[in-house]
């Protein structure tokens, strides 16, 4: 009677398994990733129409809009829920401070 010294039968399966994994793994970071770039782009682009919209108020009439809700009625601006727009005039002939930042949703 021979006997035959081997692996496991299962053992054949641990290779494509450890590569399936790592796979996903990278799949989920790269994902995750694309997410974080995503909300920044959209902090990015939301910022950036504020500017744009109160540059184009100072060139139209000579001063800088007193609110954010000025540049909505008359300028059209929209602005995400998700999204807080800080907004902080000094005088009307300087160009304010604009800082947008994501809210914090609770749960």
């Amino acid at each position: 009677m021979k006997l035959k010294y081997g692996f496991h039968p299962f053992v054949r399966y641990i290779p494509p398994v450890i590569v399936f994994l790592l796979i996903l793994f990278i799949v989920i970071f790269a994902l995750a990733d694309v997410n974080n770039t995503s909300e920044n782009e959209g902090l990015t682009i939301t910022e950036n129409s504020v500017r744009r919209a109160v540059i184009t108020c100072y060139a139209q009439e000579g001063s800088y809009p007193p609110d954010i809700e000025y540049l909505r009625e008359n300028y059209g601006l929209r602005i995400s829920d998700e999204y807080s727009v800080h907004y902080d005039i000094f005088a009307s002939n300087i160009m304010p401070n604009i800082m947008v930042v994501r809210k914090q949703v609770d749960g």
